[in-house]
């Protein structure tokens, strides 16, 4: 015969691991919704950026007939745009804001400089007629950045 459960005998095996999976799928779930501790950006990340940035100088100097000039020093960059009143900074959205680097990534040319600046001009030619290359390093990674004037590049250089 069948045997039949008393009411007060307390849960099974199946109840107890059914709860104990929601209960760690649940802290799993909240666990992903926290910010993390680790690195926000990533040096690729950061060189993706630098790239995008230097690709939508282009792209506004070209349609809009605007001269745009991108300094940049170990630290960071920022995007300038010729007005009657000389270099002002640019006042539309991503390239009227500062930009710093994260995490000790250092930014530099190709002969280490770490500050200078180019001229993005409607006619997408550099004023020396070579293109540029922005390197970015964290330690020994490096990740290189080139710009002919026209179009960025991303270049991935690891020892």
């Amino acid at each position: 015969m069948v045997e039949q459960r008393f009411t007060d005998s307390g849960v099974t095996m199946i109840e107890m691991l059914v709860v104990l999976s929601v209960i760690a799928v649940s802290a799993g779930i909240v666990a992903l919704a926290l910010p993390g501790t680790g690195p926000s950006r990533t040096l690729i990340q950061e060189a993706s950026f630098l790239a995008a940035r230097l690709n939508l100088a282009a792209e506004r100097s070209l349609t809009e007939g605007r001269n745009f000039r991108m300094d940049w020093s170990a630290e960071g960059y920022r995007f300038d745009e010729w007005t009657s009143e000389g270099w002002q900074k640019a006042i539309a959205p991503p390239l009227s804001e500062d930009y710093s680097l994260n995490h000790g990534a250092i930014l530099s040319d190709a002969d280490e400089a770490r500050r200078g600046s180019v001229t993005v001009t409607p006619d997408m030619l550099l004023p020396d007629t070579r293109h540029l290359e922005l390197r970015l390093r964290i330690g020994n990674v490096v990740q290189i950045v080139t710009f002919d004037g026209m179009v960025a590049r991303l270049e991935t250089n690891e020892p």
